[in-house]
């Protein structure tokens, strides 16, 4: 399923699936149904956590080939959001918007395809469609592609290559990316040891919330690497990352 990122939608076997995608009422009131954009509609009802509605009337878009109605009921179906969770439909739709080159549902696709989520766990196919979102920039995509050079998933492991495609997302505003470059700075993997490029990164995944980072800037504040050693900060650093969820040292 979704092997070949040139390979048409049209062109893989049809899926038999339930018709949950009539609309249930029309977003205006007193505007008939056939007059209501269904995209628009379902992504107005998502953003306004109408789930339920979102789903019907992105369904609907779906149906007729549109990409971005495509990837958003995929995700729908990936977060149980207005439909019970299911991975596969989550991979199908996905399969389907990214056949269309949909940057975000190419990306989302790779991710289950190295997780084994909805699909059998595939690297080469996560790496082949991950590359096809990073060509069109996509940012978290980046950051993902960075894991599989730096864990050697589908790739020869290679750590400037994962440097690289990190610091692309990073730029990008990616936390995951930032946390992951600062740890090669950190560590000198990949890159010449730098904590102070390493506190720079850090700090911008944790004022993104990221516990991970907020717990290794503390760490970085305590023994004074690449900042000012400060027990001060090291502890409200610590404790934001308990408060965002790290329980205990990674």
């Amino acid at each position: 399923m979704f092997g070949n990122p040139t390979q048409t939608a049209a062109s893989r076997p049809a899926t038999r699936r339930a018709k949950l995608f009539e609309p249930l009422s029309a977003p205006v009131t007193g505007v008939s149904s056939s007059h209501v954009n269904p995209l628009a509609a379902g992504l107005s009802y998502k953003a306004s956590k109408d789930y339920e509605l979102a789903a019907s009337w992105l369904g609907k878009a779906a149906e007729q080939g549109n990409s971005s109605a495509q990837y958003h009921l995929g995700s729908l179906y990936k977060h149980g959001q207005g439909l019970v969770q299911d991975d596969k439909q989550a991979a199908y739709w996905y399969g389907r918007a990214a056949a269309q080159g949909h940057a975000r549902a190419q990306c989302a696709l790779g991710v289950l395809y190295k997780l084994g989520l909805g699909v059998p766990q595939d690297f080469a196919l996560a790496l082949q469609w991950l590359r096809a979102a990073v060509m069109q920039g996509h940012g978290t995509a980046q950051s993902h592609l960075g894991v599989l050079y730096q864990e050697g998933l589908g790739v020869t492991r290679n750590l400037e290559q994962a440097a690289h495609w990190f610091r692309q997302a990073a730029e990008q505003g990616c936390s995951a990316a930032q946390y992951y470059l600062a740890m090669l700075y950190r560590d000198g993997r990949g890159v010449a040891r730098d904590t102070e490029q390493a506190a720079h990164w850090l700090r911008q995944a944790a004022d993104q919330g990221s516990s991970l980072a907020q717990y290794a800037l503390g760490d970085l504040y305590k023994s004074g690497l690449g900042v000012p050693q400060d027990d001060e900060q090291a502890a409200a650093w610590l404790r934001k990352a308990v408060d965002y969820g790290h329980a205990e040292r990674p």
